[in-house]
């Protein structure tokens, strides 16, 4: 199967982009996962998909994490993802709004930048105990249109790399985003 693509990049985070307002797309999870994998595939933090809007805004936005999975939405793809509609509208959009499972998201364009109005936040909930691999951590929830959880970090001795308790964090949390902040002494592994 031929794809065409646009890579895009937000703050950081990369995305590979595809027109499917045709729905001339119907990938897997498999395939999407292929495309976002940076040693085979084109390499991406996910992967945003233009489609027709379905419940009055101008278009429908899917974002799918790196794994394939799809996510509600994500704050540096949805400003792509605004850019995008402007690039196939000719840029010639003063704003344009799309639909996500989290909500109606509005793009205004002031020049070569995107601003995002996102949905509000909510459920908001500070230090929670949870227990990674046996390290106590407090931690603070917040549904910003995707769930996040934010970890506040000094370790003098880790018991877990980043990368570690974030997977851990990730599994006991049901899959919810780990944010980083303070400051981790580490050891290279």
């Amino acid at each position: 199967m031929e794809i065409q693509f646009w890579k895009m990049n937000g703050a950081g985070n990369d995305f590979v982009v595809i027109d499917n307002r045709g729905h001339r797309y119907d990938l897997t999870q498999e395939q999407i996962a292929r495309l976002c994998d940076r040693h085979r595939g084109v390499g991406a933090d996910g992967l945003l998909a233009v489609e027709p809007a379905e419940q009055g805004a101008d278009y429908r936005m899917r974002y799918y994490n790196a794994d394939g999975g799809e996510a509600e939405m994500c704050g540096n793809g949805a400003r792509c993802f605004g850019r995008f509609a402007n690039f196939l509208n000719g840029f010639a959009l003063g704003q344009v709004s799309f639909e996500t499972p989290a909500g109606i998201i509005g793009a205004t364009f002031h020049g070569e930048n995107v601003q995002i109005q996102m949905s509000e936040p909510f459920g908001l909930q500070q230090d929670l105990a949870l227990d990674v691999a046996g390290t106590d951590l407090a931690v603070h929830f917040l549904n910003t249109g995707v769930p996040h959880a934010v970890v506040g970090a000094v370790v003098a001795e880790p018991v877990l790399t980043v990368a570690g308790l974030g997977g851990r964090m990730r599994a006991d949390l049901a899959g919810l985003k780990a944010a980083w902040k303070g400051t981790l002494s580490m050891v290279a592994n």
